[in-house]
């Protein structure tokens, strides 16, 4: 399951406003990790200053394009995750240690082949997925699904080195996980989704009956 965490944060009042404060981010990404790695076998280093420095870009581009939530709350919602996600595989906060490096046995065949392939991305999805769904759900609005693409293992294997030759890449794989259209060229570019494009398109079409 990519979404462990969603049912913690769903008891934080107003998540909405309080994921935009780091100390709502730091209790949270720990606790994800604690849940994914739980019964694992697998442990994690969290470098705060790391996650922080995330959070500060998270925020600064956050609160520069926040005023194109009016356009459609959901889809911002989901692109804001996504630039969290771009931020995390960033600054890269988690260092995974597997067994072999604690001298312990293999990690179990029970485990998510997603989670074994690759923990840090893993990780940083499933944290800005399930707070994306919290946030969804506290608004009333439709929870984003976990597509069938997250469970192909080639799919992660493109995302980690997609990634990591540019980490805006990120929001892209995020909107094929939650089974949008991702926007190869300009990922990061929130005008250029094709919720605001076809918005756009749409007010012009009205302008146009008008007219008429």
């Amino acid at each position: 399951m990519l979404t462990p965490l969603k049912t913690e944060v769903r008891k934080v009042d107003d998540l909405a406003h309080e994921a935009r404060r780091f100390r709502t981010i730091l209790w949270s990404f720990e606790k994800n990790i604690e849940l994914l790695f739980k019964g694992t076998g697998l442990a994690a280093e969290v470098d705060h200053s790391a996650l922080a420095e995330a959070f500060s870009r998270w925020r600064q581009a956050f609160d520069q394009t926040k005023h194109l939530a009016d356009v459609d709350r959901r889809d911002f919602t989901l692109f804001a995750a996504g630039m969290m996600l771009k931020e995390l595989l960033a600054a890269r906060p988690i260092t995974a240690i597997v067994p072999a490096e604690l001298g312990l046995p293999a990690l179990p065949e029970t485990i998510d082949h997603r989670l074994k392939r690759w923990p840090e991305g893993y990780a940083y999805t499933s944290f800005c997925l399930s707070v994306a769904a919290a946030v969804l759900g506290e608004m009333g609005s439709e929870e984003p699904r976990e597509s069938g693409v997250a469970d192909d293992p080639r799919f992660w294997d493109s995302f980690r080195e997609n990634a990591a030759e540019n980490p805006a890449n990120a929001i892209a794989f995020f909107d094929m996980v939650v089974g949008l259209s991702p926007n190869w060229e300009a990922p990061d570019v929130p005008w250029m989704r094709r919720t605001f494009l076809d918005r756009k398109r749409s007010l012009e079409t009205d302008k146009t009956r008008a007219i008429e």
